[in-house]
């Protein structure tokens, strides 16, 4: 009987359930509060992994399948990739950039246009705009997509 009760996979009874749950409220009544988890230790590469990973990077892995792979933040592999010397692939909008997009901006194309011509993402170039003051406009404020005289007109019109 004894063994049949250490083995079975029965619900704990409710006397069982009742103490389980006395046990886990502090004298106030409240859900008694978890201790806080110890952070793991952070993992380091031996030199010959930086290699590799510098070598996977390099053949067109990207930082964040990289952190996957190796089980470490992304921020930490850019870390041991700049380490490396190795030449990251996304770098920030240079200010040469920033003054063509804000011309390009002003001339009417829109913030996806201008980031694949510039090889940025639109919202990479809307935070830059945004950085050098440039008010971003509404999509229906659009001066390519809309006719001045009938707002309501489909684009092209």
């Amino acid at each position: 009987m004894v063994l049949a009760q250490l083995f079975s996979n029965s619900t704990p009874s409710p006397l069982t359930r009742a103490i389980t749950a006395y046990r886990t409220r502090d004298g106030a009544g409240r859900i008694a509060r978890q201790p806080l988890r110890i952070p793991k230790r952070a993992k380091r590469l031996s030199a010959i992994e930086v290699a590799r990973l510098a070598e996977r990077y390099q053949a067109g892995a990207t930082v964040y399948e990289l952190a996957n792979a190796f089980g470490i933040h992304r921020t930490i592999i850019s870390q041991h990739l700049k380490g490396a010397g190795v030449e990251m692939r996304l770098k920030p909008v240079s200010e040469q950039q920033v003054e063509a997009a804000i011309t390009l901006y002003n001339s009417g194309l829109s913030l996806t246009n201008i980031g694949s011509t510039l090889g940025f993402n639109a919202s990479t170039i809307c935070n830059a705009l945004k950085r050098h003051g440039v008010d971003i406009r509404k999509p229906w404020e659009h001066p390519l997509q809309r006719n001045a005289s009938n707002p309501f007109a489909p684009p092209g019109t």
